[in-house]
């Protein structure tokens, strides 16, 4: 089944290399977080998404693809939307294009 995806531009932490992430395959166990973590613990809400890196813009930012795993967060894929990801600790920034 395809899932609904939007494309996007995410921005990597300084210690994130976008060349090391694998083209048009999905990513998992990224996590997108609404709230506030503390320690190692969410509270708030959290939604699981998938995301494939489609180009390297530049040594922090590239094109992607992201999906919800679930059709309850439909309003995070409004383009110009922006959150963060979370994959053990921040991650990134997503920007909905």
């Amino acid at each position: 089944m395809e899932r609904k995806h939007r494309k996007a531009i995410i921005e990597w932490d300084k210690d994130k290399d976008p060349n090391k992430f694998p083209l048009n395959e999905w990513l998992r166990d990224v996590v997108v977080i609404f709230g506030e973590v503390v320690g190692k613990i969410i509270h708030g809400d959290a939604w699981t998404v998938l995301v494939r890196v489609t180009e390297v813009i530049d040594e922090s930012r590239t094109y992607a693809d992201v999906a919800f795993i679930v059709d309850k967060a439909p309003h995070l894929l409004e383009p110009g939307y922006s959150f963060k990801l979370w994959a053990g600790r921040e991650s990134a920034n997503v920007t909905i294009l």
